[in-house]
């Protein structure tokens, strides 16, 4: 029995830590590995508990609200620990349920010792302690597409600006040079100031450098899409598989995108260095056809659709990569 008086209660959580003690040592050397490595982990947690009911402050105060740190509610977490180590000496208690049971003690403990940190680790421990494979994977494949959409958005939005600007001075030069020569006693008309601007405007604002900038990271983020959309299709296969460590499916669709992104950046260069991929030809349009798309355009969306087909395709791109490494050796035998 759990009482008020602060010497009594240090007694009886000593007397509890020696009892889990001789507990612990009768139990671990006739358990399987993996219950003994489920158990040393939830030993674990006891010092945690013991910093928090011998904390000095068991109060404290925000604005109007207190939040009361009640040692006797942690007192009752080591007596279960007890009562499951004891189940665990008798076999009556399986790995899954004493892993359950460590999982909601490290929240608790988060919570009552961190408060508003210990939620936003919980919410880390719970992603962490998920077994779902293809969940850890579709959640990581989240992220990265978060962020490709992003990059893709600015990309295209930048892109579209400099293929407009630069058809709208390939304009305004065509329509000066269209325009009929003056008669030799006429006066010579002087362009107006704003018409001067505006070509000046419009020619500042195209920069090629800013634009192959654009154009790697829209590759790049198509050559992400790609890789996004493979792994999606295969998420099934991870489902059987078994790893080290929790947090490598993750990772996998955290960081295995990046792969794909590397495949779209050497795609644009590939294509943009026009070497060895030659696409005039596939772009030619018909100057009587009414189609809204220009040249301009059509590259931008070949250059897309090669990107999200390497970031797709694993072997498509090895095998770009090796054509590629074949053509520069007979190039450089020539």
């Amino acid at each position: 029995m759990i009482t008020s008086t602060p010497v009594k209660k240090n007694d009886d959580v000593n007397a509890l830590n020696a009892d889990i003690r001789e507990v612990l040592l009768e139990v671990l050397p006739i358990t399987s590995p993996e219950l003994q490595l489920e158990l040393t982990k939830l030993v674990q947690q006891i010092h945690h508990l013991n910093y928090l009911i011998y904390k000095k402050s068991n109060s404290w105060k925000i604005g109007w609200f207190i939040f009361n740190n009640d040692p006797t509610k942690l007192i009752l977490l080591l007596e279960e620990i007890k009562y499951i180590l004891l189940m665990a000496k008798t076999n009556k208690v399986g790995v899954d349920a004493i892993r359950g049971f460590r999982i909601n003690l490290e929240k608790e403990i988060n919570n009552s010792r961190y408060f508003l940190w210990g939620h936003i680790l919980n919410g880390f421990s719970s992603i962490y302690s998920v077994r779902s494979v293809p969940f850890k994977i579709f959640l990581g494949l989240s992220m990265t597409t978060f962020l490709s959409i992003i990059a893709l958005k600015f990309s295209a939005e930048e892109i579209y600006r400099f293929d407009d600007n630069l058809h709208q001075k390939s304009s305004q030069k065509e329509a000066i040079i269209s325009k009929p020569l003056s008669q030799a006693n006429s006066p010579v008309p002087i362009p107006s100031s704003s018409y001067s601007e505006q070509l000046k405007s419009s020619s500042d604002t195209i920069n090629p450098n800013r634009h192959i900038f654009y154009g790697l990271v829209y590759a790049a983020t198509a050559g992400v899409l790609g890789s996004v959309a493979s792994i999606l299709l295969r998420i099934i296969d991870f489902t059987d598989k078994k790893y080290d460590d929790p947090l490598i499916p993750l990772f996998i669709g955290l960081f295995r995108p990046l792969i794909g992104l590397i495949f779209g950046i050497f795609i644009f260069s590939l294509i943009s260095s026009n070497t060895l991929i030659k696409i005039d030809f596939m772009i030619t349009q018909d100057q009587n056809s009414s189609s809204l798309i220009t040249n301009k355009a059509r590259q931008d969306l070949f250059i897309f659709s090669c990107a999200f087909l390497v970031g797709f395709s694993e072997r498509f791109a090895s095998d770009l990569l090796k054509k590629t490494e074949s053509e520069l050796i007979e190039e450089k035998e020539k």
